[in-house]
């Protein structure tokens, strides 16, 4: 039996990243399927178009606004990235997987440079079109507004998601700080289609009314999704579910205005119900 896990751009469980300083399982066991991969092939949960819920909010994450800065943590190889740059911006993406840049800019025919990143230790710079995209490889938690100053608008399509609970406060702080005082974060979370076996919200807990993320169980080490069958994988107990726009809410606190622009009742995502899933499209900026 599977427990539950989340995924982000690339389709990994971020657990125990680095957190002691040494080598992680899981990171290990993501990065070997990144070493499977050649350029064009994707891994399982990589999304091979534009997110349509990033280019049907866009003018809410921008404010209507051009030229701005904007974060995409836990990238992969997104598409949302070029995208952006297209309408504009420049896009910094942060990512442990070095595979994941170099595929990036080779499937879209540019050619970044490659330097250290003196501020972090480890860390690598990939940057295309005169900066106008950047992916920093590295451990997502050493990246901070020292590196790359703060951002307009955050993009975490399943980023947050893919945090153990136990790094969800500090995931959540560490991107409050590279975020300006007006910034808009757009947030997209999972749950279990009603329809899907695995949708009974009285049985598993899921949607919006199970436990607080403090009683999560999650197994943190060897997760990997290099599997055929369902990406959520098959919940153990009713605790493990992916994170709801209740804990979101107070992960970020008082501080922060919440709406929720997509819920189960929205046109389906295809892309998330052919995994038996519901999109979930949160949107926070500051008070």
């Amino acid at each position: 039996v599977w427990s539950a896990v989340a995924f982000d751009h690339t389709g990994y469980k971020m657990a125990d990243i680095e957190q002691d300083g040494g080598p992680d399982p899981a990171l290990c066991v993501c990065t070997r399927h990144w070493d499977e991969l050649k350029p064009g092939e994707n891994p399982e949960f990589h999304m091979p178009r534009v997110h349509p819920s990033l280019m049907k909010h866009i003018d809410k994450l921008t404010g209507g606004r051009e030229g701005l800065r904007i974060l995409i943590p836990l990238c992969g190889k997104t598409r949302d990235m070029k995208w952006l740059q297209e309408k504009g911006h420049t896009v910094v993406g942060v990512e442990f997987v070095e595979k994941a840049p170099q595929h990036f800019f080779q499937e879209h025919g540019i050619e970044p440079t490659v330097s250290e990143e003196p501020s972090i230790e480890g860390a690598k710079l990939y940057k295309g079109l005169d900066g106008k995209i950047c992916i920093y490889n590295c451990n997502f938690f050493k990246f901070n507004s020292a590196v790359c100053g703060q951002f307009d608008a955050v993009w975490d399509r399943g980023s947050l998601m893919a945090m153990e609970v136990r790094d969800q406060k500090r995931y959540v702080d560490l991107m409050k700080s590279l975020m300006k005082p007006d910034a808009r974060y757009l947030v997209e979370t999972f749950e279990v289609s009603e329809d899907h076996p695995l949708g009974d919200s009285n049985e598993h807990g899921h949607g919006h009314g199970h436990h607080g993320h403090g009683h999560h169980g999650h197994n943190t080490h060897g997760h990997h999704h290099h599997h055929g069958g369902h990406p959520h994988g098959h919940p153990h107990g009713e605790d493990d579910d992916f994170i709801t726009g209740k804990e979101i809410k107070a992960l970020f606190g008082d501080g922060y205005e919440m709406s929720c622009l997509e819920d189960k009742n929205s046109l389906p995502d295809g892309f998330a119900s052919q995994h038996g899933l519901v999109s979930l499209i949160y949107f926070l900026t500051p008070k």
